[in-house]
């Protein structure tokens, strides 16, 4: 998790969404398919909050 968002503050031309959609399926991979969700509940309401607070301004 800390990857994909080292990913998605550094590399402002890969949209949010593509980084989040390899990480959650990175997770599924090298885990159990209900690792997709976990990951993606914690990714996304941090990118959230980051967007909330003006950190990102990519989609």
């Amino acid at each position: 998790m800390q990857v994909a968002l080292s990913e998605i503050f550094t590399f402002e031309s890969i949209p949010t969404s593509v980084s989040l959609n390899e990480y959650i399926e990175i997770a599924k991979s090298y885990s159990t398919p209900k690792s997709g969700t976990f990951v993606n509940g914690i990714l996304d309401t941090i990118v959230q909050k980051i967007k909330e607070e003006n950190h990102i301004f990519k989609n």
